[in-house]
């Protein structure tokens, strides 16, 4: 594999999360359910009047005197923080009951309309139990309460989710999440959790019990930049499988003189990729996770950008 130069002016990389990984918190945990001990991060449920007695989402941080709230070792499990020393944990399914748990945060600045934002997070299955596919983020222009005591919010539809085949199964590794959505614009909140009732939740039990918790860190929110942006839908290319592990192999109806796979920040990764037979077969195994773009030129030098997941 041969790596090739920076592509483009890096733009829009400024996380509108703000403490995405739970870091800055205003005093260690003492007991569970203290998500607002980590501001601005909030429970969006309303009981007693507020979200802060009614949280019952956790915050998790090498600080704690607590075992049960501590990094890496805690009440649900063993687990060493993604970035820095401290992240939260959700209930996403709780046995046959409607019980959920939520984050929630005010961003820095309300996006933008029209725009492109690039969204990822990690999550970790806390033990073995049962895992899901379902969580996302739902970004919304006013703060997503609610006083149902817990129960799902399944009255929104969620901007970005978890691939309904992907299943979260991995207690040992942080595993990514991550999608582009088009902001409609003044969206100034972003919730994370599970917006599917149990009987439209994906379910794969690991023989254990029947609950599903995550640990989740560092969150983030950035404008994709403008390369990314003003992506063609060609139909003249094809990439498969996608998401895709190991390799992925590009199809084309016209003459491809060139193919580059970039990053989010807009670096170009690889480049050049050998053809064969007409198709382009190319080894991704070396890659993060994460979101990238195939760029491919054909002879007449028009442009196509395609969204590919390397999973």
């Amino acid at each position: 594999l041969i790596y090739c130069c920076f592509f483009g002016e890096v733009k829009g990389q400024v996380n509108l999360v703000p403490n995405g990984s739970f870091e800055n918190i205003i005093q260690c945990p003492t007991n569970f359910s203290q998500i607002y001990k980590a501001p601005p991060w909030f429970q969006p449920c309303i009981y007693n009047g507020n979200t802060t007695n009614s949280s019952s989402t956790e915050l998790y941080d090498s600080c704690s005197s607590y075992v049960s709230e501590g990094v890496p070792t805690n009440e649900f499990g063993y687990q060493n923080s993604k970035t820095g020393y401290a992240y939260a944990g959700i209930y996403l399914h709780y046995d046959t009951t409607n019980y959920r748990e939520y984050l929630e945060v005010p961003l820095v600045s309300p996006l933008i309309a029209n725009k492109k934002y690039c969204v990822q997070f990690y999550v970790s299955l806390s033990y073995i139990g049962v895992a899901v596919t379902n969580i996302g983020a739902y970004f919304s222009q006013d703060s997503l309460l609610d006083t149902t005591n817990f129960k799902a919010i399944n009255y929104v539809i969620p901007q970005i989710e978890n691939s309904n085949t992907n299943f979260l199964n991995d207690t040992a590794n942080w595993m990514l999440v991550s999608e582009i959505f088009t902001a409609i614009g003044g969206e100034r909140f972003m919730t994370i959790g599970n917006f599917h009732k149990p009987a439209n939740t994906n379910i794969q039990n690991l023989g254990g019990t029947s609950e599903a918790y995550y640990f989740i860190d560092d969150i983030s929110v950035t404008q994709c930049n403008v390369g990314i942006e003003d992506l063609t839908t060609s139909p003249e290319i094809t990439i498969s499988p996608n998401p895709a592990t190991s390799s992925i192999t590009i199809t084309s109806s016209t003459n491809i003189k060139d193919i580059k796979l970039i990053n989010l920040l807009g670096e170009c990764v690889l480049s050049p990729f050998k053809e064969a037979a007409g198709a382009w077969s190319v080894d991704i195994s070396s890659l993060s996770k994460g979101i990238y773009f195939v760029e491919v030129i054909d002879e007449k030098k028009n442009v196509v950008n395609r969204k590919v997941l390397v999973e």
